[in-house]
């Protein structure tokens, strides 16, 4: 069995390492931030999501609160279901200011 989701990534953006979080029938998220993010901040973002996926029980709760976590460190984010499998969620980090 081949990985569940290849997100296309535009030039400078990367991903980070995903997310294990099997709610709202959902298993992973995949997380890429983009090229206006440096990489310095990325254990930042990644640990604003690990402690959000562990409070929040559906995407768009947790969509909120993550954005609210990232905020206040100058960040957004959006996520949603991969469109060819709903196990998989993405998000995409990007400067919010």
């Amino acid at each position: 069995m081949g990985p569940l989701f290849h997100p296309k990534l535009e030039i400078g953006r990367r991903n980070l390492a995903p997310v294990p979080w099997r709610r709202d029938g959902c298993a992973v998220i995949y997380v890429s931030v983009g090229p206006d993010v440096p990489s310095f901040d990325d254990p930042m973002v990644r640990d604003a999501l690990a402690r959000t996926a562990l409070a929040y029980d559906r995407l768009d709760v947790l969509e909120r609160m993550l954005n609210r976590e990232l905020w206040r460190i100058g960040y957004v984010a959006r996520l949603d279901y991969d469109e060819n499998d709903h196990r998989v969620a993405r998000v995409e980090i990007s400067s919010g200011r």
